[in-house]
């Protein structure tokens, strides 16, 4: 029985067919299949292997010069576009050769503004990139300086007035703490921790959470918006800001901006009808600058800004106390007061405050310069420079209108701008102020240049 085991290890000369008998290897059927043998025709693996990839490789050329023959033939302003083929020619086709050439063209045309903007994205986010340089390097320059602990930003932001986009600019720049102080319906869960606020009393937003966040060591920016008290309370609030700053050994900025009135009327008005007709059913009133400075969203009250500024003369007597106190306002309560026209000299100035001090400390002072160490006074000059980076880059206009778009054709802007001028006699005083203070402000002067192209 040990005889008739198979040696596994020996090679199997022959093979069985379906009847179970062995294959003879010289038989037409054994060298027809490759049967092993004396008989077998040797073929070498790698010639296989090459024949295989070979065949391959025609296949798929053969399917590649069919589909571009197929687009060529097809669609050949896409293949010329594509740079597969020249412009249709011959046969105008159903566009006609012309139309078929002008369709090429606005591809084109459209994918090299794709390119465009896809420059333009990548050198926002360089300007991001700057920003969160800047702030990183600030706040660690700034770790050992107990002198410094913190610098605070209000800013009072009418309605319209550009706010928006100081808003945008510092809530996207690291190293900036950007706190709002509103109540609006816009408020969503999705905001994160001002939503928590948004339902509570404008006293308790104030000193439980405004307060608080702002007299931490960094650099902030307190945004009053819409749904909280008007400077007639914020006097008070502004007052103890300052006293607690000043023992914190923070320093305080507090700024507004001011539009002409009729321009920012026209603008509020085209806005909520775009926003789908009056805003949180608010009617207009007139002098809405001068109302919302002194009442925010308020607006009218006996005794401060009645709702009819033009009719008996209690009313007329009560609208000159309000021009009184706005003005008083501006020059007593603000540092800085811009209008829409000076908003990235205001910008840059808001820069200049929360880190330009921080690039600048030290110099012109021999003492400083003795005793300042090399690291620092390098690290220094590197946030100098990330500095003049970032007062380069401008605004993104946040909310801005394209009237024709919207439907406002001449004659509609002349009667809009008709109706408002009767409306805004308190306005364009206090807008006069205001363009006056800003005109004659160096630190806005120090930033301000001519309009970028």
């Amino acid at each position: 029985m040990a005889s008739d085991r198979q040696d596994e290890r020996r090679p199997l000369i022959g093979r069985v067919d379906g009847s179970g008998a062995p294959l003879d290897p010289s038989s037409p059927r054994a060298l027809e299949e490759g049967a092993g043998g004396p008989h077998r025709r040797a073929t070498p693996a790698g010639s296989t292997a090459c024949a295989r990839v070979t065949m391959c490789a025609i296949a798929a050329m053969g399917l590649i010069a069919a589909a571009y023959h197929g687009l060529n033939h097809h669609h050949p302003a896409t293949a010329a576009l594509l740079g597969l083929g020249d412009a249709p020619a011959g046969t105008p086709g159903l566009l006609g050769r012309e139309r078929a050439e002008a369709r090429i063209d606005e591809r084109r045309a459209t994918a090299r503004l794709a390119r465009v903007d896809a420059r333009r994205a990548e050198r926002a986010r360089a300007v991001h990139d700057t920003a969160r340089t800047v702030a990183t390097r600030a706040d660690s320059h700034a770790e050992g300086d107990s002198n410094d602990s913190c610098r605070i930003i209000f800013y009072y932001h009418v309605p319209k007035t550009g706010g928006g986009s100081i808003v945008r600019y510092f809530g996207e720049m690291r190293g900036v703490d950007v706190i709002r102080y509103e109540s609006t319906k816009y408020i969503t869960p999705e905001m994160g921790e001002i939503y928590t606020w948004n339902s509570a009393t404008a006293d308790d937003h104030w000193d439980r959470y405004v307060l608080p966040r702002a007299l931490k060591p960094g650099n902030h920016l307190v945004v009053e918006h819409w749904g909280r008290p008007g400077m007639v309370e914020m006097e008070r609030k502004l007052a103890d800001l300052r006293a607690r700053a000043a023992a914190a050994n923070c320093e305080v900025m507090t700024s507004t901006t001011l539009r002409d009135p009729i321009d920012r009327d026209v603008s509020d008005d085209v806005f909520r009808r775009m926003r789908g007709g009056g805003d949180a059913g608010i009617d207009y009133l007139g002098d809405e600058q001068t109302r919302f400075l002194l009442l925010n969203s308020e607006r009218a009250r006996d005794g401060v800004a009645p709702r009819d500024l033009y009719g008996d003369h209690r009313a007329r007597v009560e609208a000159e106390g309000a021009l009184r106190a706005a003005m008083r306002t501006l020059r007593d309560d603000f540092d800085v007061v811009a209008t829409i026209a000076d908003l990235e000299a205001q910008k840059d100035a808001f820069v200049d405050f929360l880190f330009g001090a921080k690039a600048n400390k030290g110099e012109g002072s021999d003492e400083a310069s003795a005793t300042e160490d090399e690291d620092d006074r390098e690290e220094a000059a590197k946030v100098s420079s990330a500095v003049v980076s970032l007062l380069s880059q401008p605004l993104a206009r946040v909310h801005a209108i394209d009237y024709e778009k919207e439907g406002v054709d001449d004659a509609r802007m002349r009667a809009l701008r008709t109706k408002f001028e009767r409306s805004n006699d308190l306005d364009k005083q206090l807008y006069r102020l205001a363009a006056e203070m800003s005109a004659n402000d160096p630190r806005l002067a120090k930033h301000r240049q001519a309009p970028r192209r």
